[in-house]
């Protein structure tokens, strides 16, 4: 299924990074074994991978207050997901760089070039306040070093990448500027000319591309390099708005990579993987939105790009705005869970009937007669995504990769088909949609 290529970058520590010959090995075994159908057999830039990933957001400190795993817990579940996917997704910015340092004693002693490990950059660990730092939240700039900023100058990102080796304890093989739109949102705020501001973001991108393109040289990172965004097609931005303004329009960005790849002397740039948000409600990657915003989903423009996709958030959605029937309230920031519950949410019912009612194919309803999220995950792993990463924190949640991962993933037609009708649900009950699709 997989034809072994070159290996991976010759140096000292050659075998401590993801191959090609050793991410086939791993998809192989796993198709062997029975744990991975066919259809789920996908690609990550060069590498094979599992059409599902392990998102390690909610790997933080015991005693944590937000009800995430502990350490102990976290690691067993990774420990036991590594069975069967093989993408591992962090940030320096998660639970302060603890979610690294689990991942990397989790990953020791087991075949790093079977594993793609990936980590994002950006967000300002608390007490600093680097040069070129912009604020997250209403403080105006005008905040101090207990608040919070997001920084993607070249410095910054090339310390932050240093440092997230050192917790990884190897080298990832993707880093990704993780949501540099803040920029955008700061702009925003001080009321600056939606031109102006964008002309800057890609300048910004510009000057950081090239610091990750010498950080692929030199070896300390391994394959190559990304942005994690809420790309234009996607519904909302990175604060909850409508996204206009604080979007990111992916073949810009990845112009933005080629000019940085130009600049450092290289013919080929090396921005691989787009990182995006993507669930059954918020669906605009698939669907796009409209021709005033961006009528094509970024994961068609990043199959034409050749850029893979990942995306986020399968599970948790943010519900549609407007809509007071049943539990469709906003509640601020809060996610509306595509999970399975007794008694069963009246959004979550209905969700869930709707989908398989547009799933025509007999044999695609009676696989995808499961659990809600396992519907959620189905729909948001289709045959155009790379890989869509779960925070499988828990040992139920790993079941869930498992169960998914065995079945058939659905087709581009089935998902857009049963992605439109959740869309139409939402009009019918009452949706605000201006600005959205």
């Amino acid at each position: 299924l997989f034809s072994p290529g070159h290996p991976g970058r010759p140096g000292r520590h050659q075998d401590a990074m993801a191959t090609v010959e050793g991410t086939a090995r791993f998809v192989e075994r796993v198709l062997a074994s029975g744990r991975l159908h066919p259809s789920n057999a996908r690609r990550l830039g060069p590498f094979a991978c599992t059409a599902l990933g392990f998102g390690a957001y909610r790997l933080v400190p015991e005693g944590s207050a937000t009800g995430a795993a502990t350490a102990a817990t976290a690691s067993g579940a990774l420990t036991r997901a590594l069975d069967s996917v093989n993408v591992i997704d962090t940030s320096s910015h998660y639970a302060f760089g603890h979610s690294e340092r689990v991942i990397g004693a989790t990953l020791h002693g087991r075949p790093r070039d079977e594993l793609i490990v990936c980590t994002k950059v950006g967000h300002v660990p608390r007490g600093e306040m680097p040069k070129g730092a912009v604020p997250i939240g209403a403080h105006r700039g005008a905040g101090t070093t207990s608040d919070d900023w997001h920084c993607i100058s070249p410095t910054f990102v090339d310390s932050e990448v240093k440092a997230c080796t050192e917790r990884l304890g190897t080298k990832p093989d993707f880093v990704f500027l993780h949501n540099p739109e803040y920029l955008l949102s700061a702009r925003m705020q001080e009321k600056v000319p939606i031109a102006d501001a964008w002309d800057e973001m890609y300048q910004s991108l510009f000057e950081a591309f090239k610091i990750l393109e010498r950080l692929c040289n030199d070896g300390i990172i391994t394959s190559g390099y990304g942005v994690s965004s809420n790309f234009l097609s996607c519904m909302f931005s990175v604060t909850g708005l409508p996204n206009l303004y604080e979007s990111l329009v992916l073949d810009r960005v990845v112009d933005a990579a080629a000019s940085a790849a130009r600049a450092e002397g290289l013919q080929k740039h090396r921005f691989q993987v787009a990182q995006l948000p993507l669930n059954a409600f918020e669906n605009g990657a698939v669907l796009g939105r409209t021709p005033g915003t961006q009528a094509e989903g970024d994961c068609s423009m990043a199959q034409r790009l050749g850029v893979s996709i990942l995306t986020n958030r399968p599970i948790n959605a943010l519900p549609m705005p407007g809509v007071s029937t049943g539990d469709w309230g906003r509640g601020g920031n809060s996610y509306l869970q595509l999970r399975e519950a007794k008694p069963m949410g009246t959004t979550q019912s209905l969700l869930k009937r709707v989908v398989l009612d547009a799933l025509a194919d007999a044999k695609a309803k009676a696989e995808a007669e499961a659990t809600l999220q396992q519907v959620a995950l189905r729909l948001a792993s289709s045959s155009n995504v790379s890989c869509t990463l779960n925070g499988a924190h828990q040992t139920k949640y790993v079941e869930d990769l498992e169960d998914v991962l065995k079945v058939a993933s659905l087709s581009e037609s089935q998902v857009q088909r049963a992605m439109q009708s959740v869309r139409s649900m939402a009009t019918e009950l009452g949706c605000q949609t201006k600005g959205l699709w």
